[in-house]
């Protein structure tokens, strides 16, 4: 038995192994001009049914459910369990500036995530996922001169690609039945590059073209905490999770195109806030209702040399009810969910406040039976996200985006009663 759990260990990481050059080549899937400041746009972290549930995870505790955001959670999985969780988003983007409109589509890999459990009450998932995105290309013109020779005028094009991937490995270990503990160690790995090319219409002026470009690498870690207190046939969990600020060990730079000798290397270019979320869940009948409140120091965090961050606080909510698990009617053993999420802008656009974030979302998690006494399931959900600039001139983003995930789950060490 021992030998048939190492091989189908192997088996699956194996096959997320095998995943991952999909997942890394997948990235950025954004288009946001936004994703030019701080370290791009941040990922969403959680996973099939907490994304449909507003991202909710500090006090989320679901039985056999990958939790990404609270380590503590993983000592759910019980000793006969292997769970596989893939997630797939489809997005299509509207972008307004004053009278102008314009649409994007994209399509990427949220999250790759493996749970077991590896000892009594402690239990190990190994996962990938998006940490930032960084994909933009935009451009500004404006009249230099103006005379009876003529216009000049000047365009700035500004593009930039890259972000960060989070690669994680976590335990989560019940000491008692009512605390849980928990640790993530991150590997954060990624580069972004931005340019900025300046042309005119005259041949006459010089064209220029800079690049800011940094290759990241770093070690991070999270820890969670979470404590369930049974109030008769219900259950409320209490979570938090703290993340110490780090240091993005990187090689960065700011080169002038046109002149290979002018490059100038920025030392301690980047580094990652402190990050303290609270949350709780609270179990009745059929129902769940959650919420979550986090707060990171970006304000104390480094982008290309400078500090120029701002303190950024995140609130979500969610609702799930599962109509009747022992139906056997498809939709009755169901389990539907809606969520809210806000979040506060973590950069400045010049000596503005950048966007704010509200996302409302809606899903759906179907049950499927794989085989003897396994159940895996399929999650569909739809969320949108409205970001709103909080200073006049600047763009308009609304985001439709369509979750798609699967959660296989498969009954090792079952022992059959033979007559």
């Amino acid at each position: 038995m021992k030998e048939d759990f190492r091989i189908r260990i192997a088996v699956w990481v194996l096959f997320i192994y095998c995943l991952i050059p999909l997942y890394t080549n997948a990235q950025s899937g954004i288009n946001s001009p936004y994703s030019r400041y701080g370290v791009g746009v941040l990922s969403e972290q959680s996973s099939g049914i907490a994304k449909a549930m507003g991202g909710i995870g500090a006090g989320f505790r679901q039985d056999n459910t990958i939790n990404l955001k609270n380590p503590a959670s993983y000592s759910t999985v019980d000793t006969l369990t292997f769970i596989a969780d893939l997630g797939l988003a489809l997005q299509n983007g509207n972008f307004s500036e004053n009278d102008v409109k314009i649409n994007a589509h994209n399509a990427y890999v949220s999250h790759i995530a493996i749970q077991y459990r590896i000892l009594p009450k402690v239990g190990m998932t190994l996962g990938v996922m998006p940490f930032s995105n960084v994909g933009y290309s935009f451009s500004s013109t404006e009249t230099i001169r103006r005379d009876e020779d003529g216009v000049i005028t000047s365009t700035n094009t500004y593009s930039g690609t890259g972000g960060l991937r989070q690669f994680m490995g976590g335990f989560g270990w019940r000491p008692t039945d009512w605390l849980s503990a928990g640790v993530n160690l991150s590997y954060l790995t990624g580069d972004i590059n931005h340019y900025v090319y300046n042309r005119y219409s005259s041949s006459d002026v010089q064209s220029r073209t800079l690049l800011y470009s940094t290759d990241m690498a770093a070690l991070k870690l999270d820890f969670g905490l979470q404590g369930t207190i049974r109030l008769g046939e219900n259950t409320l969990v209490l979570g938090a999770t703290f993340a110490p600020a780090q240091k993005l060990e990187s090689e960065t730079y700011k080169t002038d195109i046109h002149s290979v000798s002018d490059t100038v290397e920025i030392a301690d270019a980047f580094s990652l806030p402190e990050l303290l979320s609270a949350g709780f869940t609270y179990k009745w009948k059929n129902r769940m209702i959650g919420a979550d409140v986090s707060y990171q120091t970006w304000s104390k965090a480094s982008f290309f040399g400078e500090k120029n961050g701002l303190d950024r606080l995140s609130a979500s909510m969610g609702f799930m009810i599962r109509p009747d698990e022992s139906s056997k009617n498809l939709f009755k053993r169901s389990s539907y969910q809606l969520g809210l999420n806000y979040s506060q802008p973590y950069f400045k656009v010049g000596d503005n406040k950048g966007p704010m974030q509200l996302g409302v979302s809606a899903g759906i998690s179907f049950p499927i039976n794989t085989a003897y006494n396994s159940m895996s399931y399929l999650h569909i959900s739809g969320e949108y996200v409205r970001v709103e600039p909080m200073a006049k001139g600047m763009i308009t983003e609304n985001y439709l985006r369509i979750n798609i995930g699967v959660t296989f789950m498969e009954r090792w060490f079952m022992k059959l009663m033979v007559d």
